[in-house]
């Protein structure tokens, strides 16, 4: 995987979190994040791994950022 590449990293965390490792799959969120992903997308899947984990404080807010980025769900 190219580590600079922000789909990568998105999709990544996307199978993380379809396995049930939320923190392992919120690291891939963030590091797809830290490359500019501008997509509500990994904001999205985010706000439901912190959920899962118990964060809801910051799952709110992911998910806030997700609608900024025009996640209308």
């Amino acid at each position: 995987m190219d580590p600079e590449y922000k789909w990568a990293w998105y999709n990544k965390g996307s199978t993380l979190y379809d396995q049930g490792k939320y923190d392992e799959a919120n690291q891939a969120f963030d590091e797809a994040i830290r490359l500019k992903l501008d997509s509500w997308a990994p904001w999205l899947v985010k706000s439901l791994a912190l959920d899962a984990l118990g964060s809801t404080t910051e799952a709110d807010a992911a998910l806030s950022k997700a609608k900024e980025l025009g996640y209308d769900g």
